[in-house]
């Protein structure tokens, strides 16, 4: 709106009062003496004016920026948009259970942008009784959230400086061949349900939720073929870890084993027609070593005992990758218990060296 009056009584002179009001709803009001003579004039001076203030307004520099949110604000919205992701079950509880017991109580109410050094020593404070591993995972996990943050557009970069240590990995231990044979020999006396399992690890390498998740639909034995399509994960049927799709060839007596099962529901081990829970597995395995005379190591041994059993044929560590289903070849290469490696190292290393004069 623009009002032209005389300046002062002035005949020649005028007053010229310009308001601008912006589409944010910022009113601005300017009551100036026009530099010009002559009502014509003044009155395009001050349209001139009246458009110079609206251009000011409307400016994106003069946009009062919104203030990143605060950490746990933000949590909640990072494990939406894991979950928005396809994220696998496993790694959302674990996001969530990391956040939930390290990262909020220290950074709760800090604003994403004004994460310090000393917030940091506050949260490897707090994991200084849990292990290196989970250390190092929280720390993952707190990148992972503000990485996130960077790409939503709220914070331009991260605010403070940390590292993440290296993992430390335990050495792989697998059975011998004498334990594998009492381990499937035991299996067999006690049934084609317990062969299976053994063997689908042991041959199949699979994962527990995967043999578990593991249906008739996904095996193809004309073939020897099986494809990993599903995993148990906390007692839900998820999709395989990796998220994707992998067929696997079968030996000839785990395919003989899977063919000697009964068909009672879709999964290959049924239990009324839906699927088992992880914890069921121990008890059935700890029957097997029971009667093989082997101590408990966990299940995941079987998966280590294939990938050892695939570098010891001389499949190298690349067949041990695919077999497996993992991406990275450092990580295959800690499923092969090499405490066999040295000696037959050492082996080949006298067979070669010349004799002494």
């Amino acid at each position: 709106m623009i009002r032209i009056r005389p300046w002062k009584g002035s005949s020649s002179a005028f007053e010229v009062d310009v308001i601008v009001h912006s589409p944010r709803g910022e009113t601005v009001r300017k009551r100036v003496k026009a530099p010009v003579s002559g009502r014509s004039n003044v009155e395009r001076w001050a349209r001139a004016l009246e458009q110079e203030i609206l251009l000011q307004l409307l400016d994106p520099a003069r946009i009062p920026k919104k203030a990143p949110p605060r950490f746990g604000e933000f949590a909640r919205t990072f494990l939406a948009l894991c979950e928005g992701d396809g994220l696998g079950i496993s790694t959302r509880i674990t996001y969530e259970a990391q956040l939930r017991r390290y990262l909020l109580p220290v950074l709760a109410y800090q604003r994403l942008d004004k994460i310090t050094p000393s917030d940091i020593a506050a949260i490897k404070a707090a994991l200084v009784p849990r292990s290196h591993n989970t250390t190092c995972e929280v720390l993952k996990t707190l990148r992972c959230v503000l990485n996130r943050a960077i790409e939503q557009g709220l914070i331009q970069e991260i605010s403070v400086a940390f590292t993440i240590p290296p993992r430390r990995h335990r050495r792989p231990v697998a059975y011998n061949k004498a334990q594998q044979a009492a381990l499937v020999n035991a299996a067999q006396e006690l049934g084609p349900e317990y062969l299976a399992l053994v063997l689908l690890g042991l041959d199949g390498g699979l994962r527990r939720g995967e043999i578990l998740g593991l249906q008739w639909a996904d095996l193809d034995l004309e073939r020897a073929a099986l494809t990993v399509r599903h995993n148990i994960v906390r007692g839900q049927l998820d999709i395989p870890k990796g998220r994707t799709e992998d067929e696997i060839g079968l030996t000839r007596r785990l395919t003989a084993a899977l063919e000697a099962l009964p068909r009672s529901g879709p999964f290959v081990l049924d239990n009324a027609g839906s699927h088992f829970r992880e914890h069921n597995i121990k008890p059935w395995l700890l029957q097997v070593l029971h009667r093989a005379g082997l101590p408990w190591q966990g299940t995941h041994i079987l998966r280590r005992t294939c990938g050892t059993r695939i570098a010891d044929g001389g499949g190298g560590v690349a067949a041990v990758a695919t077999h497996l289903r993992h991406k990275s070849l450092t990580t295959a290469s800690r499923y092969i218990d090499r405490r066999g490696a040295t000696s037959h190292a050492i082996r080949t290393l006298e067979d070669g060296a010349p004799c002494s004069s």
